[in-house]
């Protein structure tokens, strides 16, 4: 076989083969295996099939798939989680440890996603970039900083109004559903998340809209709480419960249906449990918001 049919790639190892080969041949098999620190059964496989094939024999033969080392139980797992839940190889991984204890390396899970044809997850819009410090950046304890927003959906072709409460440090939510986005639903929502949350708040932000103007920063103000307006056309600043409200349009809002209002309450009220207690978070490594939250509220109630 001529030298340069044999793949780039592999021109050097069939070189080092073919000197290991003819050392053999010169000195023997049981010398060269000392010499080069091989095994005899491996130089009489190569000087077999050079004297069959020439250098074509010392080309590398590698499988074209190689076996997992998987057991078809946890592949049947990966499948599923990227399937079904539609998970990425980092949330599978988190998955895997959490729920079923088994740790598997994120490549493997890729090269399992690969092996099996698993489609590519679908395409989310482009991503705002957001400054790396105000990604990293967290605050210290529990009602420190709730960040509070809305989100418009749609039910039953009419548009509804989800409000949503996210504490800076433990990421736990409070979500309400209102017919009008108006300063009347902000003022409900803040006794709903008095109530809902467990640890007092320290200070509220949110945007400039008009939904919380001056008189329900005032009301706020009064209640012993500080509050804070971002900066115009800066939604970074309120990132977590922005980025939140993408989790709930991925995970919730585009897998349901409903009627009318009195169908998505529940509903909500069900996805909320879920992502505060069941749901972990990358952002949290793996740890749900509840489970961050039992571990710095004792660092709350001292402060």
């Amino acid at each position: 076989m001529n030298q340069t049919l044999i793949p780039p790639r592999y021109r050097l190892r069939v070189k080092q083969r073919l000197a290991i080969v003819e050392y053999a041949l010169e000195h023997g098999v049981k010398p060269a295996s000392r010499r080069f620190g091989l095994e005899r059964k491996t130089i009489r496989r190569w000087r077999d099939r050079w004297r069959a094939e020439g250098l074509a024999g010392l080309v590398p033969r590698y499988p074209a798939q190689r076996p997992s080392r998987l057991s078809p139980e946890l592949v049947a797992l990966i499948e599923h989680a990227r399937r079904v839940l539609e998970y990425g190889a980092p949330r599978v991984r988190v998955w895997l440890r959490r729920v079923h204890k088994r740790e598997v390396s994120l490549a493997a899970i890729q090269r399992t996603f690969a092996r099996l044809g698993l489609p590519r997850l679908p395409r989310r819009g482009k991503r705002r970039p957001r400054p790396r410090q105000l990604t990293l950046f967290e605050k210290p304890a529990p009602g420190d900083s709730v960040q509070v927003d809305v989100k418009v959906v749609k039910i039953g072709g009419r548009k509804v109004f989800q409000y949503t409460a996210l504490d800076d440090c433990t990421r736990f939510r409070v979500l309400r559903l209102y017919r009008r986005q108006n300063q009347w639903s902000s003022l409900d929502f803040l006794g709903e998340v008095q109530r809902a949350l467990p640890f007092p708040i320290r200070k509220l932000q949110s945007d400039n809209g008009p939904e919380f103007p001056l008189a329900f920063s005032l009301i706020v103000q009064e209640a012993g709480i500080r509050y804070r307006y971002i900066k115009p056309r800066h939604p970074e600043q309120n990132g977590k419960v922005e980025r939140s409200h993408r989790t709930d349009q991925e995970e919730f809002w585009s897998r349901h249906t409903f009627a009318d209002l009195g169908s998505a309450v529940p509903a909500l009220a069900a996805w909320q449990y879920h992502y505060n207690y069941e749901r972990f978070s990358l952002a949290l490594q793996g740890q749900t918001p509840a489970e961050k939250l039992e571990l710095r509220l004792p660092v709350a109630q001292l402060a």
